[in-house]
């Protein structure tokens, strides 16, 4: 393959993405799952080559991996964020998080297959290892507040810096501050998103898990920050159907504990 047609099925690959993603979900029956080694680096792109049976012809697969991690303090809204956009789900009751890796498999118009990897972190300091292997292997990250709280807020900052200082300034961030339904806040909408957007430049988005406001414009706002081009304009029809969680025991280290869910979903 020359390098110009690669640049153009990645350029095709990357537009793709948002298109599946956006409708958030999950898989036609009878669809096979497999489970995948964890990657311990950020997204990649790899091609597989594949053949109908009988014909002796062979087609080129675009596999592609992107990697987020949604990080902020305890009961801001990052599990519910999440069972929102992949599952249409809000959850009833609070449960802490300690650490749960959320994957979506999607096939996407043009035959590229992704395979997006949602990390939800603990709110809880005691785990700093755990934090900071999720900063070095993340591709960009979701940085979560409750609008009417503004300690919140200051330990939204406070991973920010982490982030920058290990990662550098170039690395994808959004600001996202949950709740927005609330009528109280500690600042005024136009104050955080002016310091989120220009002293810090990172994206910003408000939504409510609670009502479903705004969840897949929060992932269309990490796609412009990751400078992915997409298209949303054309209808996108899937099936849905669940699949189990189960627990990978990384080295038989509690640290290394991931709660898998699974969704996948096939474009036509």
């Amino acid at each position: 393959m020359s390098v110009t047609q690669w640049n153009h099925q990645q350029h095709s690959s990357d537009q793709s993405i948002l298109l599946a993603i956006r409708e958030r979900k999950t898989a036609m029956p009878g669809q096979q799952q497999e489970r995948i080694r964890l990657s311990s680096m950020g997204g990649e792109s790899t091609c597989s080559n594949s053949s109908s049976g009988g014909s002796g012809s062979g087609s080129t697969t675009m596999k592609i991996r992107r990697r987020v991690v949604m990080m902020g303090a305890a009961r801001v809204g990052k599990t519910s964020i999440i069972k929102q956009f992949l599952y249409d789900q809000f959850p009833d009751r609070y449960k802490e998080t300690i650490e749960e890796l959320h994957r979506g498999d999607y096939e996407l118009p043009d035959g590229a297959r992704l395979t997006l990897d949602i990390l939800d972190t603990s709110g809880a300091y005691q785990f700093p290892a755990m934090r900071e292997l999720s900063i070095s292997t993340a591709d960009a990250f979701l940085l979560v507040f409750c609008v009417d709280r503004e300690d919140t807020w200051d330990q939204v900052k406070h991973f920010k810096e982490q982030i920058i200082e290990r990662r550098g300034p170039k690395i994808p961030i959004v600001i996202v501050g949950n709740k927005c339904e609330l009528t109280e806040r500690f600042l005024p909408v136009e104050i955080t998103e002016a310091i989120s957007k220009y002293d810090w430049e990172c994206g910003y988005m408000e939504c409510s898990a609670k009502e479903n406001r705004n969840i897949v414009q929060v992932f269309k706002e990490l796609l412009a920050q990751a400078k992915v081009q997409y298209n949303l304009s054309p209808a996108v029809r899937r099936r849905r159907m669940s699949l189990p969680n189960y627990v990978d025991n990384r080295s038989g280290s509690t640290k290394g504990r991931y709660m898998l869910k699974r969704n996948s979903c096939t474009v036509a």
